[in-house]
């Protein structure tokens, strides 16, 4: 048993390492994530099955922040609307349920956070290009080794095929944007 968890762990450290690596492009997303909330932006945050827990849990951790005394900030998880969900689904199909939200909802100021695990969910993309088309700024968190950085603004990847360390990475990434966005609203000309 202990080789077992062992060898857990030891599948981890990569896509750790890899996410380390990649703090140049976190840094940009984060840069530019705050410039959008300094301009009046909103976070759109949207996912499948388990990142779309994601996208609820990065919803609250914007407008609700756990640190006392931080900054709430304007977000919502376009998955927490079953019923529009369900009825974009039933007649325009599965495919576009992000990006019909968007293309309602999303301003030129807004952020558009998408998630896969596995990297190929149609209906994230589709989301992410309508945001683009919209002239939000756009964010895919995905996992895979193969991500499209034509995908999004900012390919943010955890680079794994297994999508359960990828959201495991995910959890890591998303706490990263959230304090980074906060410590650059909170130190004046950090966002020119």
């Amino acid at each position: 048993m202990t080789a077992a968890v062992r060898e857990a762990f030891a599948r981890r450290v990569a896509p750790g390492e890899a996410l380390a690596d990649d703090a140049d492009r976190l840094a940009k997303a984060c840069l530019d994530m705050a410039r959008r909330f300094d301009q009046g932006g909103r976070l759109l945050v949207f996912g499948n099955g388990g990142t779309a827990t994601d996208a609820h849990h990065i919803a609250v951790e914007f407008v609700h922040p756990v640190i006392i005394g931080k900054r709430a900030l304007p977000a919502v998880a376009l998955t927490n609307d079953t019923a529009a969900l369900t009825g974009i689904a039933r007649t325009d199909g599965f495919d576009e349920i992000f990006a019909a939200q968007v293309r309602l909802f999303a301003q030129p100021q807004d952020i558009a956070l998408g998630l896969s695990a596995d990297g190929r969910c149609v209906n994230v993309w589709r989301g992410l290009a309508a945001a683009r088309e919209a002239g939000v700024l756009t964010v895919a968190l995905v996992g895979g080794s193969n991500p499209v950085d034509s995908l999004a603004d900012h390919v943010l990847v955890a680079r794994t095929e297994d999508p359960c360390i990828a959201k495991e990475v995910f959890v890591t990434t998303y706490h990263i944007l959230w304090e980074l966005v906060h410590v650059l609203l909170e130190r004046p000309g950090a966002l020119r």
